[in-house]
């Protein structure tokens, strides 16, 4: 028993750092899109991965510890982008958990639906932050970049799993 609950603990610390390099590599990363805060989004890969390997509670800690320590190694822990940041997972990791559980979507639709719910959140906390919707104006674009940035992420997290369970076999 002891046993399995460390290997878990050793699988979701290694999600989460791996979500965390990710997050930053990701940041590091410049799309030529006109739009201010249009990622890859490839953290969302293990926190789908956390979902489908271990369960809903694992999703949050990996996805929230996620923004939490990338603010913190990045130095700019409660910053704007940072709220900015955190809404946008909040709002996400919630509907992908509620989906999952009720209509139990496929993990590409969920990294979808993800990615496009990401997006809402960031620009509902920009609303609120600079108090206008201006920037809502950039939501049908941000949604559009969302889906294939949405499938490629979930079709590598698909991947990635089937080959961490051959290996944990």
């Amino acid at each position: 028993m002891k046993q399995k609950s460390t290997l878990k603990m050793v699988q979701l610390t290694m999600l989460l750092s791996m979500s965390i390099v990710l997050h930053l590599i990701d940041q590091s990363i410049h799309l030529p899109i006109p739009i201010p805060g249009v990622k890859l989004g490839l953290a969302n890969i293990m926190g789908i991965m956390a979902l489908y390997m271990f369960g809903y509670k694992e999703m949050i800690s990996v996805n929230f510890l996620r923004v939490l320590l990338s603010g913190l190694l990045r130095g700019s822990i409660f910053s704007t982008g940072f709220w900015i940041s955190f809404s946008g997972v909040i709002l996400s990791t919630l509907v992908v958990i509620l989906l999952y559980r009720i209509l139990k979507e496929t993990l590409v639709v969920l990294s979808v639906i993800s990615s496009i719910f990401h997006s809402i959140g960031q620009l509902c906390m920009v609303s609120f932050l600079y108090q206008t919707v201006n920037m809502f104006w950039n939501l049908p674009m941000m949604l559009l970049l969302a889906v294939p940035m949405g499938i490629l992420t979930g079709m590598v997290a698909q991947e990635a799993l089937k080959r961490t369970r051959r290996s944990v076999l």
